[in-house]
């Protein structure tokens, strides 16, 4: 029986040889969709779980509170608090701080000769970070890093740094002028590079215990992790841990709640303010999420109803066999079959496309991810379970409906004339078409939100700018810092006289860069504590503003000579949005008046607002202004210098910046870039969901249209009666093409009262991740719809107009 089954449904197949490629291709390319955006969010939430404990890591957290809301989310803050943490709750087995920095790393070969890189992923730590996280030694023991100045690099930096030469014992050099720092240690082990789902990213792992300048690690920021015993109730921790840092930790105030986080959820959910490492985004994981559903419910819907429809062709078939004595149970086996037959070879077929595009789509997202979905245990049950459902959805109306009829009612070809099936069409073609709208639709605001941002008015000119990473030499002494700063004379001397570059200038951090300066600032002298507002803070050389277009509002601009004047009042300007927080009402307002800054030891300075300058964006468009102080340059906090460059021989002019720079600086490393493509990385995740949504919603769309090929198909073949009919009796090619495609139009103008209230609320979710956005408005609708009823039109037209213009004796000569 099973055999006879096989067969029957072998000939149905090569008969219907479109039918079938159409049916088995749609299902086919729903299925790769749904399995290559699976494997995307399978990466994404699998962050940090190839650690051995990971369950059991957890990282403190804090919310900063002003007048009750919460104005920042924070990872450090915590230092000093690991050994009385361990003893008043013994459930913490582990305290880890870890502390980021960046430099300059120098490491002196055996010849003298010197290696140096600015590096921004440089890990201080305790020595129990590797005994919890598992990152495993090529080289080395864990416990190395309780010795002062020990260094355990990673394989690619072992590499870059030493080449083929043993680093094992080597000396390395970390210099940061402007943060104080010059330390030395010696590389005692070598790991392997940290894997791609790792939060933390490193190429330098340094031992906390490293004395150097400026208090050396131990009072630096540091995020805080605890290790807790396996089975530990974390609630009850959580509750007392704020109470317990504000007792043990100075400067805990009440408007400061910490909490605990798990490790699992801090790559998608932590939302910090200078996070340790690229952060994702949960919210477009999820939206990705419903994508895959309903590009697998299109392909499915499109299954279901192209199945049920073909099997009408199929009455006569399911008369003669009952006549014959087929059983009810025998035909429902029959078609069940089939229809599992069919899925199995578009699950085939899917898993085929996604080994030949997997390359593609890896460059699609930007990551390099593998396809290790059939590794997770649950995959293959889960993937053959969802193909038994969708064999047993699909082969449901003609195994349960058709087998229900009487066999002398589908010989006299009844059955036609009853519209059994056609209102399930009809509500599966709605709800197809109103996924595909609603698809569409977002893609199209995704696309106008992207093109918003990059066409937008950042308030500054950045184009044309070359960048060049400043040099992080410690300079110890007076004479030293004297000799820096004549060098540095000479050097933007020099580059002024250059024809490829318009101007030049310095400053302390760069647009599209977070900054991580800030000023404790107060109104009042003697102000308490709680007053302290801490805000952003720039050093600008005097040709900043003029360089970068920035419009100034009021007051006037630094000089040359506004460092500090002979009273110790520190010239500052401040930017639009820091005008009311600093309770001012108007820019003119501002002006003259004087507010202080307070730093870590309690000390008080004077400053005086000399300008206000128009809001502009220093970051993405995803951040509102805020608000920002601005100090004058005195050289000892640079960090970038910023020429403004011609278009013409631009490589002959960073040649020529290069070779005055090794000249006045040999030590420090010259590196460059170009700040409109540093400043649109910002972007990058949302270009790459750009990319992303259009590309599988228009494989929606596709699988939708051909679904609807497949139903014209069939339409006009069940018609081709009646068609020939209509013709004979006069019926012009336009009418009937009116009559074979107005119910599918009906349709899809229909979806849109249920995809339109969905794809904005959608949007308007979506939107509300930027601060600058796109208004959402009919455009964003009708445009899209136009799209998708002239694809279907055209689509449907394809068959309908074939069928047309066919010749109706043809269709007739039976009779």
């Amino acid at each position: 029986m099973l055999r006879n089954y096989l067969i029957i449904t072998w000939r149905n197949l090569l008969k219907n040889k479109l039918f079938s490629a159409v049916n088995i291709t749609g299902l086919a390319i729903g299925m790769a969709a749904c399995l290559l955006i699976l494997q995307y969010v399978s990466f994404e939430l699998g962050y940090d779980s190839f650690h051995k404990q990971a369950d059991h890591i957890y990282r403190i957290e804090s919310e900063h509170f002003q007048e009750g809301i919460v104005t920042q989310k924070r990872g450090t803050g915590v230092i000093e608090i690991g050994d009385e943490l361990k003893k008043t709750f013994p459930q913490v087995q582990e305290v880890v701080r870890v502390s980021t920095w960046t430099g300059v790393v120098t490491a002196p070969s055996t010849e003298g000769i010197l290696t140096a890189y600015n590096e921004d992923q440089v890990l201080f730590v305790d020595a129990s970070f590797l005994r919890t996280f598992s990152f495993p030694l090529v080289n080395g023991s864990p416990d190395v890093l309780d010795e002062p100045h020990a260094v355990i690099i990673t394989q690619s930096a072992a590499l870059k740094y030493f080449g083929k030469q043993d680093p094992i014992g080597r000396e390395i050099i970390m210099e940061n002028h402007n943060q104080g720092h010059k330390l030395s240690g010696i590389v005692r082990g070598i790991c392997q590079d940290a894997p791609l789902q790792s939060h933390l990213q490193f190429n330098f792992l340094v031992s906390r215990n490293t004395p150097g300048q400026a208090g050396g690690p131990k009072t630096w920021d540091a995020f805080t992790y605890l290790l807790v015993s396996p089975g530990t109730n974390t609630q009850p921790l959580q509750d007392k841990l704020a109470s317990f840092i504000k007792t043990h930790q100075d400067g805990g105030t009440s408007s400061i709640n910490y909490f605990l986080q798990p490790l699992s959820a801090i790559h998608l959910y932590a939302g910090l303010a200078e996070d340790i490492s690229r952060q994702g985004d949960s919210r477009i994981v999820w939206f990705l999420v419903c994508i895959a559903v309903l590009v697998l419910f299109i392909a499915y819907i499109n299954y279901i109803n192209l199945s049920t429809a073909k099997a009408l062709e199929r009455a006569k078939e399911v008369g003669i066999r009952k006549v014959m004595g087929s059983m009810r149970i025998h035909l429902m086996k029959q078609f069940f079959l089939e229809s599992l037959l069919l899925n199995l070879l578009g699950l085939i077929f899917a898993l085929t496309i996604v080994q030949f595009t997997l390359p593609w789509f890896k460059e699609l997202v930007g990551i390099a991810i593998p396809f290790t979905l059939w590794q997770q245990y649950p995959f293959i049950p889960i993937l053959l379970l969802f193909t038994f459902i969708g064999a047993l959805l699909s082969g449901f109306y003609p195994a349960l409906i058709l087998s229900a009829y009487q066999p002398m009612q589908v010989l006299k070809g009844q059955l036609y004339k009853t519209g059994k099936g056609l209102r399930l069409r009809k509500v599966l073609v709605f709800f197809q078409f109103a996924a595909s709208l609603v698809l569409t639709i977002g893609t199209f605001a995704v696309y106008r939100q992207v093109s918003y941002m990059h066409a937008k008015d950042l308030g500054m000119n950045i184009e044309q700018t070359l960048i060049v990473a400043a040099p992080q030499s410690r300079r110890d002494s007076p004479e030293e810092e004297s000799k820096f700063l004549r060098k540095l004379a000479n050097f933007q001397t020099q580059v002024r006289t250059y024809a490829g570059i318009s101007s030049f200038t310095t400053s302390s951090t760069i647009p599209g860069k977070e900054v991580s300066w800030y000023n404790r600032i107060i109104r009042r002298p003697d102000a308490p504590d709680e007053e302290v507002v801490r805000y952003h803070t720039l050093a600008i050389g005097p040709e900043f503003i003029d360089q970068f277009g920035i419009k100034l509002i009021a007051g006037e601009k630094f000089s040359v000579n506004s460092v500090k004047s002979e009273n110790s009042i520190i010239p500052i300007m401040i930017n639009a949005a820091a005008l009311a927080p600093l309770g001012f009402v108007t820019p003119a307002q501002a002006i003259g008046q004087n507010i202080y800054s307070r730093n870590g030891r309690g000390r008080t300075f004077k400053l005086e607002i000399i300008g206000v300058l128009q809001d502009f964006h220093n970051r993405s468009l995803k951040e509102k202004h805020e608000p920002m102080i601005f100090y004058s340059q005195d050289g000892s906090s640079i960090e970038y210098f910023a020429a403004k460059v011609n278009p013409e021989n631009i490589k002959q002019t960073v040649q020529q910046l290069e070779t005055t720079f090794k000249n006045t600086f040999p030590s420090s490393p010259f590196e460059y870039f170009f700040l409109d493509e540093f400043f649109n990385r910002q972007y990058q995740q949302d270009e790459q969901f750009e990319k992303v949504f259009s590309f599988f919603s228009s494989l929606a769309v596709l699988v939708a249209c051909m679904g609807l090929f497949g139903l014209s198909l069939l339409t006009t073949r069940q018609r081709t009666k009646e068609i020939g009919v209509r013709k004979v009796l006069g019926a012009s090619v336009y009418s009937i093409l009116s009559l074979l495609t107005s119910d599918f139009i009906k349709l899809i103008l229909l979806a849109n009262v249920f995809a339109w209230p969905v794809a904005y609320w959608g949007i308007s979710r979506w939107l509300e991740n930027y601060a600058f956005r796109i208004e959402i408005s009919a455009f964003l609708f009708i445009l899209p719809t136009l799209l998708i009823l002239v694809t279907a039109l055209v689509t449907v037209s394809i068959q309908t107009m074939k069928a047309a213009r066919a010749n109706p004796a043809k269709a007739l000569n039976y009779e």
